[in-house]
């Protein structure tokens, strides 16, 4: 053989080696790249996954908490309709005894000036009592009114919207 035709083979099988040694290489590169993403990707979907879990988990305590606060509104709403409730039967009586008072018959004499003047008083004294407390009881009960809203807005806030986010730390 000649040694230019030996040189020739033997750069010819060098090359081929070569290539073949990078082809080789290349494919081994895209195994790992393959891998590596099917690694990242699952890192990513389990991270995604716990992330929703913990969303939800936070969306449902958020849920009961609303729940919570909406029954205890309803029960102090409840019970201060029964507190006002109470005030105007007890106003109502009120009004009925002025009434009756008003309406007894006098028991002094009608020409003596003075103690018909102390009955006229006290008659207006009555209903000034009687207007008194029926103002007050309205008062008051929008005064409950108003103190159940806070309430509930104040436990509202504390229970729902100041709950920390899934997953933060304090």
């Amino acid at each position: 053989m000649k040694p230019g035709l030996k040189w020739l083979l033997g750069a010819a099988a060098l090359a081929a080696l070569v290539w073949g040694v990078n082809t080789y290489q290349g494919h081994l590169i895209a195994k790992g790249d393959t891998q590596g993403a099917g690694r990242v990707q699952a890192a990513w979907d389990a991270d995604t996954y716990q992330r929703n879990l913990a969303t939800g988990q936070a969306n449902a305590v958020r849920q009961r908490a609303a729940e919570k606060v909406a029954d205890e509104q309803a029960q102090r709403q409840a019970k201060t309709a029964a507190a006002i409730a109470t005030a105007r039967v007890t106003e109502r009586g009120l009004r009925a005894e002025i009434k009756r008072l008003n309406t007894r018959p006098k028991p002094f004499a009608a020409d003596e000036s003075g103690l018909a003047a102390c009955t006229s008083e006290a008659a207006t004294a009555r209903e000034l009592l009687g207007a008194c407390s029926y103002r007050y009881a309205v008062l008051a009960a929008d005064a409950d009114g108003l103190r159940d809203q806070v309430l509930g807005l104040q436990q509202w806030h504390a229970d729902v919207c100041a709950m920390p986010a899934a997953g933060a730390t304090q």
